[in-house]
């Protein structure tokens, strides 16, 4: 008899997904992108809201088929996450006594909110289901900003479950939010990451929570507070991940690397990872168990995504290196000059007082050569721009998603520039150096950055396209002795013509089992 109820459910709820779908479409359409960014909202496709809602209902039952479950969406829009799990609570549970407490602050927003919800409510009425709903017009992150202390040391328990597409945006240090959530700010906070800490505060003991935000928080020192916050507050149950970069929300390309992320609050020992192909086709792949000792390290709290076994093998070889970058004679550094804060200072021509300034397009082929189509150099009067003429590792800040790598090297020869004291590097290079000044080290170091196998070790730490010098000089690498040794029998000139086969080969042999 249950069963029948619950198909019955199920079918009269798709008259009703039909009737949200319109009226959120008819708000979607109200928005232009730039609108849409103003207030750091991207509208949650009925898929993804789904698969969110199943996720958490895999992992969480309520006591009894009765009971009352309190649902929280913080940052609701048009209420289609926090509508999705109430249905989806409804098909499981048609007895269950379910309140929806959804915040939205945009005056638009909130009016098909409170339609959407009242509407439900009315279907649930219908079919002698138990629905009830609070929409509040405030700011999710400033309500209790009045006493922001107590409520951050004091778990409220308010909620069983939480389901939440929170706005992505960069806030000021000095921001109002900023302020009310202090705990978990360093460097440039970003919102989603306040609605994703004081959602752990609200949740109840072995509550869950289902998050879908970018994958920035995993790494990175702007956001070692958020993740020690989090890991004091429960744990990560569940982590999916996306080969394609481009995700798509309804006709809107969000570019930027998600994750939909499960918080369990209270104690788990595991993590289980998934890759999907992307946005589109949610539900397939195979998931993968990974001890929460070896997905999250150091005394940052780092996250790897830890998604596939090759995932796992690249993890297992980068631990097998005896040290880490910062532990070396090497520094990475971010390049000198700001080209388009500088623009008066950049010529086409060398001329008296001018010295080379490399860019991204100077790299070929682990070489750089002098000739591109805009300025090649820089006026020495701007001193402070300028670095030793020295060898250096070139590398590459910003890949696109098409390309295969995400560390693109070079080698810089201060010998084939021999007439110039100093030279200068455009912002978006990073730069490596030696400053014990033992070539071989740096030629070594050249060698393991160049790998396959150290590339996919860096893909697990950072999920953006840009190279991060921070996040590279905290990495497991090899020490000083072990690089020399590498790059012992090879010059310069053999570094430049090698191919990915021949560098993934020599590192093998002295650091086997990355590939």
């Amino acid at each position: 008899m249950e069963d029948i109820v619950m198909l019955e459910i199920g079918q009269d709820a798709a008259e009703l997904r039909k009737r949200i779908a319109a009226s959120t479409k008819e708000f979607v359409d109200m928005l232009n992108r730039p609108e849409q960014k103003a207030i750091g909202q991207f509208t949650t496709p009925a898929a993804v809201a789904d698969y969110m809602a199943d996720r958490l209902l895999a992992n969480w039952k309520p006591a009894n088929a009765s009971a009352p479950i309190h649902i929280l969406d913080p940052g609701a829009g048009t209420g289609v996450l926090g509508l999705a799990l109430a249905e989806k609570l409804f098909s499981q549970y048609p007895a269950a006594q379910v309140t929806l407490t959804a915040y939205e602050n945009d005056p638009m927003a909130a009016k098909v909110l409170q339609q959407n919800l009242a509407t439900t409510q009315a279907w649930a009425k219908e079919h002698q289901l138990s629905f009830a709903f609070t929409v509040r017009m405030d700011d999710y992150i400033l309500d209790h900003a009045e006493n922001p202390e107590a409520f951050i040391q004091h778990d409220t328990d308010t909620y069983d479950l939480v389901i939440a597409n929170p706005p992505y945006k960069k806030l000021r240090k000095d921001s109002p939010e900023a302020k009310a959530m202090h705990v978990i700010v360093y460097g440039a906070p970003n919102l989603y990451g306040f609605f994703w800490a004081k959602t752990a505060i609200e949740i109840k003991k072995h509550g869950l929570s289902a998050f879908i935000i970018p994958r920035s928080w995993m790494s990175g020192a702007y956001f070692y507070r958020l993740r020690n916050f989090m890991l004091a507050e429960g744990s990560l149950m569940e982590i999916h991940s996306f080969k394609e970069r481009t995700n798509i929300f309804g006709t809107t390309k969000v570019m930027q690397e998600l994750v939909i992320v499960l918080f369990y609050k209270g104690g788990l020992d595991h993590i289980r990872f998934w890759q999907l192909p992307d946005i589109r086709q949610l539900g397939q792949g195979q998931a993968v168990d990974v001890p929460t000792y070896q997905a999250v390290t150091g005394a940052e709290k780092r996250v790897y995504n830890l998604a596939t076994a090759a995932d796992l093998h690249a993890l297992k070889w980068a631990q097998s290196l005896s040290s880490t970058f910062a532990h070396t004679c090497l520094r990475m550094k971010t390049g000198l000059t700001v080209a388009y804060r500088n623009k008066e200072f950049l010529v086409q021509e060398p001329q008296v007082n001018t010295a080379p300034i490399f860019f991204a397009d100077n790299l070929r082929h682990h070489t750089v050569k002098i000739g591109r189509k805009g300025p090649q150099f820089l006026k020495a009067a701007r001193s402070g721009l300028l670095q030793t003429n020295m060898d250096y590792i070139f590398i590459k800040r910003f890949s696109t998603k098409e390309e295969p790598r995400r560390i693109q090297t070079a080698y810089y020869s201060a010998a084939d520039y021999p007439v110039y004291r100093e030279i200068s590097t455009d912002n978006k290079l990073d730069f490596v150096i030696v400053t014990n000044l033992n070539l071989a080290i740096l030629r070594g170091a050249f060698l393991v950055l160049s790998s396959t196998q150290f590339d996919r070790y860096y893909r697990l730490v950072n999920g953006n396209t840009q190279v991060n010098a921070t996040e590279v000089n905290d990495m497991k690498f090899p020490n000083d002795q072990q690089l020399a040794a590498l790059a012992e029998q090879f010059s310069v000139d053999d570094l430049k013509t090698l191919t990915q086969h021949q560098i993934d080969a020599i590192v093998d042999e002295h650091f086997p089992g990355g590939l």
